[in-house]
């Protein structure tokens, strides 16, 4: 297992490959700690349910850099919803009509859940691999959300390749989670 504190121009080039390639990890976000993977890699997707214990019927949220990379893999909400969904808070958003790379990812109606990060270490990641990541909480299923590095399983830690352990301010509770439904209009869920 390779650790780093921190992601930098030098991190990436040790990390690339291996994450391209399928590598499983543990990141902070702005919420909690997360476990993540390349998205576009259904075989690391499938380990990181496997790791968490998760219900495959429950989707994963995808982390991207950008509000503007969205168009790459959902349609994208009209200028109305977008006003409505105050995206600098950070939300988690179901959107319909997923990319077919991301399948693995989706759910029985074809919706991706989609989460723009703050955090720019991850922004330069994502950017690096050139694919969103997988972002989740680093927990077993049913278990407290890790809100330190410390509060995460041994068995999750024993179970990855890469564990970024960098200082993020952490809210210490998931993001909300709003679904774009058929007719355009928003349900909050969480």
């Amino acid at each position: 297992m390779n650790y780093y504190t921190d992601i930098n121009d030098e991190v990436i080039k040790n990390v690339l490959y291996s994450i391209k390639n399928g590598a499983v990890f543990i990141y902070p976000t702005e919420t909690v700690w997360a476990l993540g993977c390349n998205a576009f890699i259904s075989n690391s997707v499938t380990r990181i349910f496997q790791i968490k214990n998760r219900d495959h019927n429950k989707p994963l949220i995808c982390l991207l850099s950008h509000y503007d990379s969205i168009k790459n893999y959902v349609n994208t909400p009209s200028d109305d919803i977008k006003q409505k969904l105050n995206l600098n808070d950070h939300p988690t958003v179901i959107y319909q009509n997923c990319n077919p790379k991301l399948n693995h990812l989706s759910n029985d109606k074809n919706e991706l859940a989609i989460r723009i990060t703050p955090i720019n270490k991850l922004k330069l990641l994502i950017d690096a691999i050139q694919s969103p990541i997988v972002s989740t909480s680093a927990n077993i299923s049913g278990k407290p959300f890790p809100i330190q590095f410390n509060d995460i399983d041994s068995r999750i830690i024993d179970s990855v390749d890469i564990i970024f352990n960098f200082e993020t301010k952490s809210s210490g509770t998931p993001s909300r989670i709003i679904r774009i439904d058929e007719f355009g209009s928003l349900q909050y869920l969480r």
